[in-house]
């Protein structure tokens, strides 16, 4: 202890240059240390999401009829991929929360789903009316709005104030904006969602009644795929971060040797020297540990702010787990202590000098730097051959950080070997040449974090892209018949009205949602080229008999959704077996008014196949049929922009429930999609922390180098050839590092497709964007490091003391 308080003491007397490599080594540990910390808040991050989620859920209670538009009847949404679904974010699991208030007994709230989209953001929206003296309220919301009244997210409302919000936008939001969502019923900051007053809501279909916001759902968990897909992002995206730590405890060794030399002229042992250098690395990491938790503090401050990939957190959920935090605080020191003494295992400091300065035949060995990936290959490789995805996650960490790992160890030897070999040239060229290898290890410790996120990158996105399919579904959805689709779903005959009254406001009936409103609306809106609309009545029965559902549409629209060759109005056909003589309403019937014709089915522009009973408008004519389930298929221009917002826009003219979706021919799994997209935000934090942390071991190198760089320039070299030396010295290893960060990213992503039983594809042009994504990292950094580095080639960096 006293050894490395000794250490610590002459760091900090170190005077202005002590100082300054302190700072430089604390900055880099800094940034590792934000990162890690951040890492560690993702549990409370994420669990803060669900609570508010769950507490905001109004899905389940009392509720007459499913949680989706129409109910049973809208089998056909499963075409719209990404079309609204996912803004109702209430329903998200993992919760616990009950964040709403209770209403009074007999009290309730009727909430009716009004989702909609934007730009490709879900908008999660919803009609609520009072039921009773003392109707609940929704978590973020002082009071239930009136009618006309809208309460709108803070980021809804940022994006009604931009003139596309105020044009396409705007006119869908059912009344005027009296007030703000508070966090508490957000699940994050740029959450789109809103709160509208009605007045005609009816209970039963897709209109729920509630006694209170909130609930206890059970949590899906996730399939052992995907646990082990998310082991594998946590390893790759995580591990580049330890090796740059490792790497800033390190940079300034050359002036730590000189300074290991000078301890022994006054006395000191070997064994106490490299205490004395190891207390130095512990007060750089603690320095390091102190700014990177202020900067963690500072990030925090801004959580809200801050968005990648569409996603942002709140402030107060940002805050490390008690273990992983400690695990920060206690590891990062404890590392940098561990890094200094192994970096000290082939120095020889002694009064006169140190051994590692002199020319030596001995080269670094090979044997022990392959153990690291022998021993990845024995964990992963056994299950690959099975195709076994039920591995232990442990054993997967393990043989992903082994083999990421064994880059970082194997990449100095490979520099050193090949700069070895590396022959006469410009002086650019001879200049870094010489300096590579005077010392390979520095530069290969540089890039030693890059070539471990490249290899990562690579082998998560094979993984990505390899088994993406599988979660995927092909909705069967004909985008040449219709690229988008609205469904209505109508409450049940016969319910009583909620509390529209005890609002206190009168408003204008709005007009009945049909086949003929819809048609006759959409087909008004800029951009549609053709609507059709059918209506639909469900019979009550057993979903497998087969006239357990009626369709009722023009000929034109039935030949969409059978296989109908001639047809008149007042025909009615029939798929599967024969239908009975009389349908039954409820307590309405209706007698079929001729036999019908059997015809196959047909997928409709959703993919979906419809059975029952398909009657044209006239077979129908005078009988009494219950309110219908509407779906309508709209075709729009492709070259316009704007054909989506403006149909969106039409149907909410008609009524804001009506929810207009996009078709897609597939459809991503929600937890794999969101898995995809928190690896896309933690790379991009990642490759900005490994640019940051390469600015500053460049920044180190000059600093060292300033004197000699002086003496050159003095002695006539050309700036611009120290310039392209100092290029040449980044180019080589990085080019090493690539390559073999290519090599190994194919390997680890071809084993790992092995054990998920998904067949090895590499897409090259993945592969070259990922490397190419290194690459422009370390041509930034070189870049930013020219005006140091002419700086240092002034006259004045030849004084000495």
């Amino acid at each position: 202890m006293r050894d490395l308080a000794l250490g610590a003491r002459l760091t900090l007397a170190g005077g202005r240059t002590g100082l300054l490599r302190t700072a430089i080594t604390a900055l880099g540990v800094a940034l590792g240390v934000a990162v890690l910390l951040v890492a560690a808040s993702i549990p409370s991050i994420h669990d803060g999401r669900q609570a508010r989620g769950a507490a905001r859920s109004d899905v389940g209670y009392d509720a007459a009829t499913d949680a989706g538009l129409g109910g049973g009847a809208a089998a056909g949404g499963g075409a719209a991929a990404g079309g609204g679904a996912a803004a109702g974010g209430g329903a998200a699991v993992g919760g616990g929360v009950a964040g709403g208030a209770t209403g009074s007994a007999g009290s309730g709230v009727l909430v009716a789903e009004a989702n909609t989209r934007f730009r490709s953001r879900d908008i999660r929206g919803r009609l609520l009316q009072g039921d009773g003296d003392r109707p609940p309220v929704p978590p973020g919301l002082s009071r239930l709005p009136r009618v006309g009244e809208v309460f709108v997210s803070p980021a809804l409302r940022d994006l009604l104030a931009t003139p596309d919000g105020r044009r396409l936008l705007a006119p869908r939001i059912p009344g005027r904006v009296v007030g703000e969502i508070a966090d508490v019923g957000l699940i994050g900051p740029t959450d789109l969602a809103y709160y509208a007053g009605a007045s005609d809501l009816v209970a039963g279909g897709s209109v729920r009644r509630l006694t209170h916001f909130g609930a206890a759902a059970p949590s899906q968990g996730l399939d052992p795929i995907l646990t082990l897909l998310v082991v594998i992002v946590l390893v790759a995206l995580l591990l580049p971060v330890a090796v740059l730590v490792g790497a800033a405890v390190r940079t300034g060794g050359e002036d730590r040797d000189r300074r290991l030399a000078a301890l022994r002229l006054i006395g000191a042992d070997q064994h106490m020297a490299r205490r004395i250098a190891a207390g130095e690395a512990l007060i750089s990491a603690v320095a390091g540990l102190l700014l990177g938790a202020l900067a963690f503090l500072v990030l925090r401050a801004f959580a809200d702010r801050i968005s990648i990939w569409d996603t942002s957190v709140y402030t107060t959920d940002v805050h490390p787990s008690l273990l992983l935090g400690a695990t920060v605080v206690v590891g990062v020191p404890a590392a940098a202590v561990l890094v200094s003494l192994l970096a000290l295992r082939r120095v020889v400091a002694e009064p006169l000098g140190v051994v590692r300065r002199a020319e030596s035949t001995r080269r670094r060995r090979l044997w022990w730097r392959l153990l690291l990936p022998a021993l990845g290959l024995v964990a992963l490789v056994p299950a690959a051959r099975n195709g076994d995805a039920g591995i232990s996650e442990l054993r997967v960490g393990i043989g992903v950080i082994a083999l990421l790992v064994g880059v970082a160890a194997l990449l100095p030897w490979v520099v050193e070997r090949a700069v070895g070999r590396l022959g006469a040239g410009k002086v650019a060229w001879q200049l870094a040449v010489r300096r590579l290898q005077l010392d390979p290890g520095g530069p290969a410790r540089a890039v030693s974090g890059i070539t471990v996120a490249v290899a990562g990158a690579i082998a998560l996105q094979m993984v990505f892209t390899g088994i993406q399919e599988d979660y995927k579904k092909d909705t069967g959805a004909d985008l040449s018949r219709a690229t988008l689709y609205a469904e209505f779903g109508a409450a049940k005959p016969g319910a009583a009205t909620g509390g529209g009254a005890a609002q206190g406001a009168a408003v204008t009936p709005r007009a009945p949602v049909t086949a003929a409103t819809l048609i006759d609306t959409l087909r008004g809106a800029e951009g549609v080229r053709s609507v059709q609309a059918l209506s639909q009545y469900d019979l009550g029965r057993d979903p497998q008999m087969p006239d357990s559902r009626l369709t009722v549409a023009p000929c034109a629209t039935l030949r969409e959704v059978a296989g109908i060759t001639t047809c008149h109005d007042g025909d009615v056909f029939f798929a599967n077996e024969p239908p009975r003589t009389q349908l039954e309403f409820g307590a309405q019937t209706w007698t079929l008014p001729r036999p019908g014709k059997q015809v196959p089915t047909r997928a409709d522009p959703t993919g979906l196949e419809r059975g029952g009973v398909f009657a044209t408008p006239g077979a129908v004519s005078g009988a009494k049929l219950p309110s219908a389930y509407v779906v309508a298929f709209v075709r729009t221009a492709p070259a316009d922009a704007d054909a989506d917002e403006n149909v969106r826009n039409a149907a909410a003219t008609l009524n804001p429930q009506i929810a207009v979706r996009e078709l897609h021919r597939t459809r991503t799994d929600g937890q794999f999609d969101q898995l995809r997209r928190a690896m896309l935000i933690g790379a991009s934090i990642v490759v900005g922390l490994i640019g940051l942390s390469l600015l500053l071991t460049a920044l180190e190198e000059l600093r060292e180098r300033r004197r000699l760089l002086a003496v050159l320039v003095a002695f006539g070299t050309r700036r611009s050839t120290l310039s392209w030396s100092v290029l040449w010295q980044s180019a080589v290893p990085i080019g090493l590092g690539i390559t073999m960060a290519v090599a190994t990213g194919i390997a680890l992503g071809s084993v790992l497709l092995r054990i998920f039983g998904s067949v090895i594809k590499v897409s090259w042009s993945d592969v070259a964007a990922m490397a190419g994504a290194g690459v422009i990292v370390v041509l930034l950094v070189t870049a930013a490091s020219l005006p140091v580095l002419w700086r240092t080639m002034r006259p004045e960096g030849l004084r000495t003391e």
